[in-house]
């Protein structure tokens, strides 16, 4: 019998679809009889069936909190949010693993890679790569974890969206039909973890309606799921093209315009351009790593309304400017990117069978 035929069934918990979008592909990479529940809203069953799942519907305890959901049971169970972890831990005693659900961005606050917290709870940590890691090993003593990439990017390699057809002949203009995509997304508001974590939308919002009628691209919008129906609603009245789904973006965009998000690093896999956004409030004398400021250098940063146009075109013409800068990012930040969701099964079993080599780097 194979050691992932051989250990306690393992619960999976996500009370966002976002979150199941990680979780997915770990529990498909966990054989059949590894598998303990699935535990998620109720409202979230037809979702989650659409990645092949049948999930342990729960409901809330009341009408107007539908994410005060407590999953049952007693093994084992993975979570990769914060807060879905903290829910857990309301119910029985058990082992609580957290695999971080984006990049890794940090601002120094228990919700964060690096923080403390609930997270000094935590059995075991799935990281997505090094420098979470590091971060995890330099906050809590002897934290016990594995780095396993991103198991929601293995989809992307190989193969890879990489560059839609004719998108080279559609950026130079070169007689094609079709006119390159530029997709501008933007963060939820935490800025009562930090300014960093919030967003820019307030700083560009006036610019959109310009950028929506430029001849020379098609505008579409995103946003995080947790913020999008604010911004649909702008989107709408100016005509721009609302698209949630961001597998959609990585497909359709020519260029992702984006303020602070792990998908700025997910869109640099498809080999495409983007453009980071910075607000008045986003510090330059705080390093928190990563988009602030280790990694952004991943595009052309801009300040303002008044330079965003500039920058578009700029990429448009030549996306291979920050290449390097970008591939170097995707090299450094999704590590054993198209075999981590099997890596991450690998891990929970040697966990829950007690023989996981604690990170040392």
């Amino acid at each position: 019998m194979s050691a992932l035929n051989s250990f306690q069934p393992i619960d999976f918990f996500a009370r966002r679809a976002h979150f199941v979008d990680h979780l997915a592909p770990v529990w498909h990479a966990l054989p059949m009889d590894a598998r303990g529940l699935f535990h998620a809203p109720a409202s979230l069953s037809d979702y989650v069936a659409g990645l092949g799942i049948e999930i342990n519907p729960l409901r809330p305890a009341r009408k107007f909190e539908p994410l005060e959901v407590i999953p049952t049971g007693a093994g084992p169970i993975l979570s990769c949010a914060y807060g879905d972890m903290r829910m857990a831990m309301k119910g029985a005693k058990r082992k609580h693993i957290l695999m971080e659900h984006g990049v890794g961005l940090t601002f120094h606050h228990p919700a964060y890679a690096g923080g403390k917290g609930s997270r000094e709870l935590a059995s075991f940590f799935l990281a997505p790569n090094s420098l979470v890691a590091g971060k995890t090993a330099r906050a809590i003593a002897g934290a016990r974890q594995k780095v396993v990439g991103t198991p929601k990017m293995d989809k992307y390699m190989p193969p890879s969206p990489a560059l839609p057809p004719n998108a080279e002949e559609r950026i130079q203009g070169k007689g094609a039909k079709e006119k390159p995509v530029v997709c501008i997304a933007f963060h939820w508001d935490g800025s009562q973890v930090a300014p960093e974590a919030g967003n820019a939308w307030r700083h560009y919002q006036g610019v959109l309606s310009s950028l929506a009628h430029e001849s020379g691209f098609t505008l579409i919008g995103h946003g995080h799921p947790r913020a999008i129906d604010e911004f649909a609603k702008v989107y709408e009245k100016l005509g721009i093209e609302v698209v949630r789904s961001f597998d959609d973006v990585m497909q359709r965009a020519d260029v992702y315009v984006n303020d602070c998000s792990s998908t700025m690093y997910e869109f640099c896999v498809t080999g495409k351009a983007v453009v980071i956004l910075n607000a008045p409030q986003f510090r330059k004398y705080v390093s928190f790593g990563l988009r602030f400021w280790d990694y952004a250098d991943v595009g052309p940063q801009v300040e303002g309304p008044d330079g965003l146009l500039r920058a578009i075109e700029r990429v448009l013409v030549a996306p291979e400017i920050y290449e390097e800068a970008r591939m170097q990012a995707v090299a450094d930040l999704y590590p054993f990117l198209g075999q981590s969701a099997v890596r991450a099964a690998g891990a929970l079993s040697s966990f829950v069978n007690g023989g996981c080599d604690d990170y040392a780097g």
